[in-house]
């Protein structure tokens, strides 16, 4: 099982989107310094959504999220105060999945289902399943699938109790300079 920590929000509209951009580029640039951090991929939503951002870190292990080289130096206090009022649907959830990563090329895309609750039916087909594990545990279960290019045909979300986006990649995969 591979682990992964996803963060996603929501930034308003009205505000400078280049603050934003220039806060996370440096946010990712800091978490890919600390060990266990093993990659790192921002995401926006490509239709209207409660959270139109997602960044996903790839992680050696579920603990990186406990060890003092993370709890010193990241985590939501660590973002700027201005960046951090105008964030809202924020969710951060750490979920694991047999699946070698979940990097995305320019160009392609990813098809992200969010089960709401247990007992919604099971995840459609043609999806990787992921096991939320920890962290805000906002959602009972996920799903993805990855295109290289072209447009998605993202299914319609199953009845009773799912969400699904539509996410394009806004920088390619960063992986730490050792």
């Amino acid at each position: 099982m591979n682990i992964f920590y996803m963060v996603e929000m929501k930034y308003p509209d009205t505000a400078p989107r280049a603050d934003f951009e220039a806060f996370y580029e440096g946010h990712v640039a800091m978490l890919l310094t600390i060990e266990g951090f093993l990659s790192a991929q921002r995401f926006e939503c490509v239709h209207p959504a409660r959270a139109p951002f997602l960044a996903i870190y790839q992680l050696a292990d579920p603990s990186v999220m406990t060890r003092e080289a993370y709890t010193s130096k990241a985590g939501r206090m660590s973002v700027d105060p201005t960046i951090r009022q105008r964030v809202t649907n924020w969710d951060r959830n750490l979920v694991a999945g047999a699946t070698a990563d979940m990097h995305v090329p320019m160009g392609g895309w990813m098809v992200l289902i969010d089960r709401l609750d247990p007992g919604s039916p099971a995840l459609p087909d043609g999806f990787v399943p992921l096991n939320v594990i920890g962290l805000d545990k906002t959602i009972a279960g996920r799903g993805f699938r990855i295109g290289a290019t072209g447009e998605p045909a993202p299914p319609a979300a199953p009845p009773g109790g799912w969400i699904v986006r539509t996410l394009r990649p806004i920088h390619p995969p960063r992986f730490p300079r050792h």
